[in-house]
């Protein structure tokens, strides 16, 4: 709950900031619902204090699309809301995950599917013995029954000491730096977590220009400057997760990644295992 001077202070930044912010989407937008993708807890809250009350949600087409919701009256920053009406969600702890409380969100209703059109076999690896979903994603229920994803369960790895790491969470917390354009974490069967980053090259530039360092380009991700900069700012958006998950090295790229080359999908998701061959030789340098 926030104190009288803060009340004070968001009701002004409402008024004389956050107004205009609220003009580009047309004035009158007052909320919105989230899906598709993570939801970062800081940016809910930030969309949320200029005046946008935000909801995030979570479904897949197998349960026709919404399985849980934030809802007015119930709503939690960083969970997808309760399961909807007629929807049970169960957590297989049989499938490990990086935290304790961690398992594969099972989903249970109407809504779920039957299986895959004529494809029997994955639909026996999808579908369990009482219609339950297997999401596919990992992820808890605290208490009050509020649902948080965690990642995915094909994308986790363990670590060479046998911690598990689900890279999703952190990658998108780092990707809230400003320099930070597109990221992957390693980590499978090593000693620790490393990192390859699309550096965002107009920031970069832009810090490079206030300082007055010399040179322009991906000439300036070799700087100690900008590799001091980075580090910071893994150290920053990284500082809410366990030590072992965070990399303790990384490798900085210029070239974006996308459909194009081959690195992203039709839907802007990223090829982990063709990033991970194409910068193999990035990635092993970074263990040496």
């Amino acid at each position: 709950t926030l104190g009288f001077l803060d009340n004070l202070i968001l009701t002004l930044a409402r008024k004389i900031i956050f107004k205009k912010i609220l003009n580009r989407f047309g004035g009158n937008l007052r909320i919105a619902v989230s899906g598709a993708s993570a939801l970062s807890p800081s940016v809910a809250e930030f969309v949320n204090d200029i005046g946008i009350s935000i909801y995030e949600g979570y479904g897949l087409s197998e349960n026709t699309a919404a399985l849980s919701l934030n809802y007015p009256g119930a709503r939690r920053f960083g969970s997808v809301g309760k399961p909807l009406p007629g929807v049970r969600i169960e957590i297989d702890k049989t499938v490990e995950g990086s935290k304790e409380e961690d398992g594969e969100v099972l989903a249970y209703g109407e809504n779920i599917m039957i299986g895959y059109h004529n494809l029997p076999d994955k639909t026996k690896e999808s579908i369990t013995g009482e219609r339950g979903l297997r999401t596919g994603d990992l992820g808890h229920l605290d208490a009050d029954g509020y649902l948080y994803i965690t990642g995915r369960v094909k994308e986790q790895y363990k670590l060479e000491n046998g911690k598990y790491v689900a890279p999703a969470p952190l990658e998108e917390s780092l990707k809230l730096s400003a320099y930070v354009d597109q990221i992957i974490l390693y980590g499978f069967n090593r000693p620790h977590n490393v990192a390859v980053i699309v550096a965002a090259m107009p920031a970069v530039e832009k810090f490079a220009e206030e300082n007055k360092m010399s040179g322009s380009g991906p000439s300036l991700l070799n700087e100690p400057e900008i590799r001091k900069l980075f580090q910071e700012q893994l150290e920053h958006y990284g500082k809410d997760f366990k030590s072992f998950e965070r990399p303790q090295n990384f490798a900085l790229l210029s070239e974006e990644w996308s459909i194009d080359n081959g690195l992203l999908t039709p839907t802007l998701k990223l090829k982990r295992e063709v990033v991970e061959e194409q910068f193999k030789s990035q990635i092993e340098s970074l263990y040496s």
